[in-house]
């Protein structure tokens, strides 16, 4: 019940009698606290960092002339050179040239020394409407002439390395075209062998000789019924000559043409309107048929004739004729020149016959040939082209990096911010002492106030107080000073 009636401001009087009651004890933890973090805020080394401002440069040379072969952005380039230079090894290798943390290295390892430089290292990106324009790098330590030589120090190795990536890539891509270059040559040139090859095999037989072929096929059919129109006339004229008497042989009996000589002449007619035919029609024309088949039936009577003495008499007697040995020696080279005639219709005849098949043939070899030539030009094109872009970042005219300006030694550290340091341990130790004070009263079994009394004892009534008992001294300074004196004498 006594909980009830109590004021909600007993606690801040508690509070406030707690801290009235300790307030020696306040001062002595807040003193030592303050003394304390004065002493370490004061004692906390100077801080200071210093920053470069490295500028991208775009291609020199426009797009136009010569195509860049970097296959990254500005952006991408430079997270990749941020790995690679912020790699241990790298790092390592800039804290070993500039002897960084000496006083620590007995102290920490190598490795909490590397990630300590690398937390120290500061990158921000500036962008505009084309993408990243410049970088600021920065690097953060406890002197002012080490973080700029390590400022300076990384952003060389940024220069240094993005020229030197891009040269490796400008090779890299130059060394495989010229590989694929030559490997493509090598194919083009197996298949120009091939090709040739297959012409040679095939003269004549090409699809690009099917006019050729049929101009000659055309002419020779021609020459063979002017052959044969020729032969025609020797035989009739052979005829006409063996039926006149011999005016050098008195005894020759003037005999008739034989049968033989018939049938021969008939066969020459026949052989002439097979070639007329030939020209307007294929052999699956009837006509076409019925001459050829009239003429093997010639071919055969022919040969079922028996030797004619007659026959071998008159040509005792053509052969003493001096007019019929001519008219044979030029039938005899007509029908010379008609075999060849025939033979190279034949022989014209099947080139046109397989043109198609060649044609079908070749036309592998030629699109393979094509697609081998297509991309043998499309290499060397590309290789020229990268040939160009390796010279021109050797000439450093590609994309780079350019420092602006060399990082300064720093005038002034950027921290510690020792007064707000200051402030907020002045803070801590007042609120360390009242935390202290605060502490030791709950720890205080003593009953210092009726309410005190109440709380432990709830169910005894309270008759009545004494007033506190006051030393000669506290009772002294409460005093005025004329009755202090005046008890005095």
């Amino acid at each position: 019940m006594a909980d009830e009636h109590r004021s909600p401001l007993s606690g801040i009087h508690t509070l406030l009698s707690a801290i009235r009651y300790r307030y020696r004890l306040i001062i002595f933890v807040a003193v030592a606290l303050l003394a304390a973090g004065v002493t370490y805020v004061m004692s906390m080394p100077d801080v200071y960092q210093s920053s470069t401002q490295i500028l991208v440069n775009p291609q020199r040379v426009s797009d136009k002339y010569v195509n860049s072969i970097a296959t990254m952005d500005a952006s991408e380039r430079l997270n990749t050179l941020s790995q690679q230079i912020l790699s241990s090894s790298r790092l390592e290798t800039i804290m070993d040239e500039l002897h960084l943390f000496s006083n620590l290295r007995e102290k920490v390892s190598r490795d909490e020394l590397i990630a300590r430089m690398r937390k120290n290292i500061g990158i921000e990106l500036k962008h505009n409407s084309e993408g990243l324009s410049a970088f600021t790098l920065s690097y953060t330590g406890d002197s002012a002439q080490e973080v700029a030589d390590v400022a300076n120090r990384l952003a060389a190795s940024f220069i240094s390395w993005n020229l030197q990536d891009r040269e490796q890539e400008a090779k890299g891509t130059t060394t495989f075209l010229a590989n694929e270059l030559a490997t493509t040559k090598s194919q083009l040139d197996d298949l120009e062998e091939q090709l040739r090859s297959y012409k040679m095999k095939h003269l004549g037989q090409l699809p690009d000789q099917l006019d050729a072929n049929m101009q000659t096929l055309s002419r020779l059919q021609v020459e063979l019924q002017a052959n044969t129109e020729a032969q025609s006339r020797l035989d009739r004229e052979a005829l006409l000559t063996s039926s006149l008497p011999d005016t050098s042989t008195t005894h020759a009996p003037a005999t008739p043409s034989s049968i033989r000589q018939k049938l021969t002449a008939d066969k020459n007619a026949a052989q002439a309107d097979l070639v007329e035919l030939h020209k307007h029609y294929t052999d699956s024309f009837p006509d076409v048929g019925r001459k050829e088949a009239e003429i093997r039936s010639l071919d055969a009577q022919i040969a079922a004739l028996p030797s004619d003495p007659i026959s071998s008499a008159a040509t005792e007697t053509v052969t003493a004729n001096p007019r019929l040995q001519l008219i044979r020696r030029d039938r005899a080279r007509l029908q010379e020149e008609q075999r060849k005639i025939q033979g190279s219709i034949g022989l014209y005849q099947s080139r046109i016959d397989s043109a198609p098949v060649r044609e079908q043939e070749i036309s592998q070899l030629l699109r393979d040939y094509g697609t081998a030539r297509d991309h043998y030009r499309a290499l060397l094109e590309k290789t020229y082209s990268a040939q160009m872009a390796a010279q021109l970042e050797q000439e450093q005219q590609g994309g780079n990096f350019t420092m602006l300006d060399k990082a300064r030694v720093p005038e002034a550290p950027i921290g510690p911010k020792r007064i707000p340091l200051l402030l907020g341990a002045f803070f801590f130790a007042i609120a360390a002492g009242i935390g202290v004070a605060l502490l030791a009263e709950t720890l205080d079994n003593t009953v210092k106030s009726e309410a005190e009394l109440r709380d432990c004892l709830p169910d005894i009534p309270l008759l009545g107080t004494t007033p506190g008992m006051q030393t000669v001294p506290i009772i002294r300074r409460g005093l005025p000073q004329s009755r202090f004196l005046l008890g005095g004498q």
